[in-house]
């Protein structure tokens, strides 16, 4: 059993501090805790996005502490006026004493166990410490250029997700552009593309012009997902979570699925 406060502390220093002070500036979603629950704490449950499936799981598995990437949301709330999805999950959330973060912004950029610093690891890739689509992401280099089509069979196997692959720039692939989520690249994204060098955009979205767009502009394009590329930075805290606290604390990755 761990203290609630004692648990938070060492979550922020492991994220650490500047990031998430820079995360608070700049995001306008949550990064760090939005509803402080019970004291005592023996299970974290881990998740992509907050939701009633997520909660429930979370409470039937013992977890009073839960952290997400997506957290509770309250950007589009109307005239102040909580709809249905939001009362029904913030009852429960109250009901059931639970603790919930979320760290968006901190689990897309973290250098070392964020989304895309993982998914580059997992790829065969190397961090360039060039940042990324507003510096949400980073850009990567492979040793050898590796071929397109080889590289979107890989990355349907790591996401576990269908890849939409546009083929529209080099049949070799040598520096990448990885942004987890959404990052459907307009305006300055397309020229921070060119300008980087950028063979491949690697994103979990694309929107209907997308296609032409990375065609017309020469580099290939492939989306997998928002929800598929953004599994790796919550497991990746909980990891590190779990190897400070060992067997004092049990965390466990709580699956939702999303094939968006």
């Amino acid at each position: 059993m761990i203290k609630r406060d004692e648990l938070i502390k060492t979550i922020n220093k492991i994220i650490g501090e500047d990031l998430l002070e820079k995360a608070n500036k700049i995001d306008h979603r949550a990064n760090g805790v939005q509803v402080s629950g019970t004291q005592e704490v023996n299970k974290i449950a881990l998740g992509v996005s907050t939701s009633m499936d997520f909660f429930e799981e979370a409470v039937d598995s013992g977890a009073e502490f839960c952290i997400v990437h997506h957290g509770l949301d309250f950007a589009g709330i109307y005239n102040s006026l909580l709809n249905k999805s939001q009362q029904q999950v913030l009852k429960y959330v109250f009901a059931n004493n639970l603790t919930v973060s979320g760290y968006h912004y901190s689990l897309d950029a973290h250098h070392e166990i964020g989304n895309n610093a993982t998914i580059i690891k997992l790829i065969g890739a190397k961090i360039t410490d060039d940042p990324y689509f507003d510096e949400w992401g980073w850009v990567a280099e492979f040793d050898n250029a590796v071929d397109a089509k080889e590289l979107a069979d890989k990355c349907a196997e790591v996401f576990e997700h269908d890849v939409f692959a546009v083929y529209g720039g080099p049949e070799k692939i040598k520096r990448i552009g990885v942004c987890s989520g959404g990052a459907k690249p307009v305006g300055a994204d397309i020229h921070e593309i060119a300008a980087k060098n950028i063979d491949l955009h690697l994103a979990g979205e694309i929107a209907e012009g997308g296609p032409a767009i990375a065609r017309e502009c020469g580099f290939n394009y492939f989306a997998a997902g928002h929800y598929a590329t953004e599994v790796f930075g919550v497991q990746e805290l909980g990891k590190k979570i779990k190897s400070h606290y060992k067997d004092m604390l049990e965390v466990e990755f709580i699956d939702i699925p999303n094939p968006l």
